[in-house]
């Protein structure tokens, strides 16, 4: 149950999973969650886990009308322009050298500085190439399109996939991202994909990162990511696991929660089988990237009261039960931290 901040014309029951749209069989999960990441939002949720497809959700939940009271200290209201090349030291020159190298190799960028020993680099060290590829969302070198990206915040990621050669333009419900996003010179329509909603076959690409666990209606809104694909056109989707690791080990501290702002947190096999009931023909696992630790830091900071913007480090302990997940998830998709997917038209 929530308290009484939030009256009943701001909160919505539901009766059916959002995700499968099945009545029977949730099952009470956590009760009585409070926000332990922004502390200053009210009330209390509960959450509930759909024995049909394994997704969860928190019941009840804002209205879309009042869900905006959860995003007025969010992250995406500012904009930190990453430091001059100057003014890094050795390292992060290098560092920032050998990424731009990469990147200009992997997506068709101009970056500068840059050295092709960036390109030496990530392909001898794994890890360190996925993690660019993620940060770039996998957008292909070529053929260039228009994209599309959903829940766009503050603009970064238009940012990169503009200065990749991509046409890129956002859709981004909360006004204060809009505001900041549009201060950059970017073009950004306040509100959801309902925004386009007279639009077909539009985009030659879309990019959900971390969004779908925000939106009140996951299958309407993949639905409407079909509609404005192109044949041939690609979504590109990242979301927190329910069936994650570390969901099983730090519980309702896990930052995959994000009480309550993720309303609906899928599992590998839920969004999958959304993702196939809604119309996409072919989904691609993406190459993992190293998440674990990362992960597990925040949720222990979470868990002890400390900010998961800048967590501490783990304990010895806690850093080696860290690296053997990170093993276990390299094996098994399903209970990596993220899901993270490409599916084609």
């Amino acid at each position: 149950m929530t308290t009484s901040v939030w009256n009943q014309d701001s909160l919505e029951h539901l009766r059916a999973c959002p995700v499968c749209e099945a009545e029977a069989g949730q099952s009470l999960l956590y009760q009585s969650l409070r926000d332990k990441v922004y502390r200053n939002t009210p009330g209390e949720w509960d959450f509930y886990r759909c024995s049909a497809c394994g997704s969860g959700y928190f019941n009840p939940r804002p209205t879309p009308e009042a869900v905006g009271k959860l995003y007025e200290e969010y992250y995406t209201h500012t904009h930190a322009t990453p430091p001059a090349y100057e003014q890094l030291g050795w390292a992060g020159k290098l560092r920032r050298m050998l990424g731009n190298g990469y990147r200009n190799y992997r997506f068709g960028m101009r970056e500068r500085p840059a050295s092709v020993l960036g390109v030496v680099a990530a392909m001898l060290t794994p890890d360190y190439r996925a993690l660019l590829d993620a940060g770039g969302r996998h957008l292909p070198k070529r053929p260039k399109g228009k994209l599309l990206d959903v829940g766009c915040g503050n603009g970064d990621f238009l940012v990169f996939a503009r200065r990749a050669g991509w046409r890129a333009l956002g859709v981004e419900p909360d006004p204060k991202a809009v505001e900041t996003a549009r201060a950059r010179g970017l073009t950004v329509h306040l509100g959801g994909l309902e925004v386009l909603e007279g639009e077909r076959e539009a985009f030659d690409g879309v990019t959900m990162n971390h969004v779908i666990e925000h939106v009140h209606y996951p299958r309407a809104t993949l639905q409407a990511c079909h509609r404005l694909l192109k044949p041939g056109g690609w979504l590109w989707i990242e979301t927190p696991n329910l069936d994650a690791q570390g969901h099983t080990r730090y519980r309702e501290n896990w930052v995959g929660l994000d009480i309550p702002r993720h309303l609906v947190v899928f599992t590998y096999r839920s969004l999958t089988r959304l993702l196939r009931e809604v119309g996409f023909a072919r989904i691609e696992q993406l190459p993992y990237y190293p998440l674990c630790e990362r992960v597990y830091a925040m949720s222990r900071a979470i868990a002890t009261g400390a900010s998961p913007h800048h967590p501490p480090p783990l304990s010895h302990e806690e850093r080696i039960l860290a690296q053997q997940a990170e093993v276990d998830a390299r094996r098994r998709p399903e209970i990596r931290e993220f899901v993270m997917l490409r599916a084609w038209k």
